[in-house]
């Protein structure tokens, strides 16, 4: 008499992949629990290594923040909008890996669209309006990609100017005496692929890294 078995037998690779899915759905929650810790040290890693650029300081309190005209309200509003787009739109994907003995694969991308949402946050320009002229001061974007080439024609920065300016420490006017206009300071001046914030970034990648990465382990335990 035989007795029937729903047992069934799996070659090795079945197991294999069967035990690989298992764990790649272990990984996506603790992902999924830690995302929020992630992001709060990434925001930590940027903000410190934004804050030391020599840029940054220069907009909150030195020649950037004068020739810009901004305020120092408008200034630190500006850097931790910065700080806080970089954060927001660093990419973390998750997938499963095509290796045999990997099971998922983490990358980290930040800013994968580069600074052209970054030019667009509202506190990188504002409006200017004056008896010397007025526009868009589109500040951000000169200082991301412009280099050092002319972003006002005929307009020239002076210090301690009469009166009251929007910056409180120069003003800009038309000026025969410097036609060649206003640039940003070349020791300041950035390009789409080589400004303030790839600088300041780019040594610390590694270290952002490995940082998601000790978060995503910690979530095992």
């Amino acid at each position: 008499m035989r007795a029937k078995s729903n047992l069934k037998f799996r070659q090795r690779k079945d197991i294999a992949n069967a035990i690989k899915q298992e764990s790649l759905k272990k990984i996506r929650q603790v992902y999924g629990n830690v995302r929020a810790s992630i992001a709060e040290t990434v925001q930590g890693l940027v903000r410190r290594q934004l804050f030391a650029s020599n840029v940054t300081q220069s907009l909150l309190s030195g020649k950037l923040k004068k020739d810009f005209g901004l305020t120092q309200t408008s200034a630190s509003k500006a850097i931790q909008e910065i700080i806080t787009y970089i954060s927001n739109n660093s990419k973390i994907m998750l997938n499963p890996s095509t290796k045999a003995n990997t099971i998922a694969v983490f990358t980290l991308d930040l800013m994968p669209a580069g600074i052209n949402g970054l030019k667009a946050i509202p506190a990188g320009s504002y409006s200017s309006a004056g008896k010397f002229g007025g526009g868009e001061v589109s500040w951000l974007t000169w200082l991301l990609e412009r280099g050092t080439t002319v972003v006002i024609g005929d307009f020239w920065v002076f210090d301690s100017p009469k009166g009251t300016t929007r910056g409180g420490a120069v003003m800009q006017k038309v000026s025969k005496q410097h036609p060649d206009g206003f640039r940003v300071d070349p020791n300041f001046a950035g390009t789409k692929d080589n400004n303030f914030i790839t600088r300041a970034l780019e040594p610390i990648i590694p270290q952002i890294r490995d940082s998601v990465f000790a978060k995503i382990q910690e979530g095992f335990k």
